[in-house]
């Protein structure tokens, strides 16, 4: 009778050792992982029957488990929440107005001056968002809300009237609620100025924002994470639009993409 060996990089081993010392192990359970695997964004490695049973986190995607995210829990929207993420999540008035601060020298830096610093930011759960946007996202992270009048004199939308309310998805965690209410000051930032674009190129150029916020703390690994797939993001609006819109920047700065956005010249959107 001949012992069976399986050969790795020429090495001969038994089954047992080729499983506990040569396999990758589960970053979940620990046991080998024979076969095909998962790998999420943070290089956790994980056997498929994990993500059906525990899932990836909403805000960071990683595997939830003890070992790779402290745990983790389901909200009433059924989001999926882990545990690192939940540390750093943004609720109270304090923590809200302090990035509201953050979040306007952030955009003041880049050409964005006077932004109204008043403005109502509620927190809601993903199917309030929904039913306030009026159709139902398994991805909508914030919206803004908007009423002005118009001088019946006129006929003109009477500026002095404009009122803004900002809603954002709630258990965020902190980088990724700045990244939100970026993205909203400037749909504040384009109702105060008047301008109506296709949904591609407003959702595009509101995503720049969201990117300041991962740039300017690129040291973070979620950051890092959420630039990507932005680049990489299949939305028609968020994704292409983002994209695209980024081309222009790239190639004019923010000076004067701004200053093509005033005047309604985006030729470059285009090319």
């Amino acid at each position: 009778m001949y012992d069976e060996y399986i050969v790795h990089e020429s090495k001969n081993y038994h089954d047992s050792c080729y499983k506990n010392n040569i396999l990758p192990k589960c970053s979940v359970c620990s046991l080998p992982l024979e076969g095909q695997y998962l790998v999420d964004s943070w290089s956790n490695q994980y056997h498929s029957n994990h993500g059906e049973d525990t899932g990836n986190c909403n805000s960071c995607t990683r595997i939830i488990s003890k070992q790779t995210s402290e745990n983790g829990f389901k909200l009433s929207d059924n989001r999926l929440v882990c545990g690192v993420c939940t540390k750093t999540k943004i609720e109270s008035n304090k923590e809200i107005e302090e990035s509201r601060d953050y979040i306007i020298g952030i955009l003041s830096r880049y050409g964005f001056n006077n932004l109204p610093e008043d403005i109502p930011i509620e927190l809601r759960n993903r199917d309030e968002l929904s039913k306030l946007r009026g159709r139902e996202s398994a991805e909508i992270r914030g919206f803004t809300h908007y009423n002005y009048l118009y001088d019946s004199r006129s006929g003109e939308v009477d500026e002095s009237s404009k009122t803004f309310k900002i809603y954002i998805l709630n258990h965020l965690p902190e980088l990724e609620f700045k990244s939100v209410l970026a993205h909203e000051y400037l749909h504040v930032w384009l109702h105060i100025n008047n301008l109506d674009y296709s949904s591609d190129i407003t959702e595009g150029f509101c995503n720049l924002a969201a990117g300041l916020i991962y740039e300017d703390n690129i040291d973070s690994k979620f950051s890092r994470i959420n630039l990507d797939g932005m680049l990489i993001n299949e939305d028609p609006d968020y994704g292409e639009g983002y994209r695209r819109i980024k081309s222009c920047l790239d190639i004019y700065g923010w000076n004067s993409l701004i200053g093509k956005m005033r005047n309604n010249n985006l030729s470059c959107y285009y090319n």
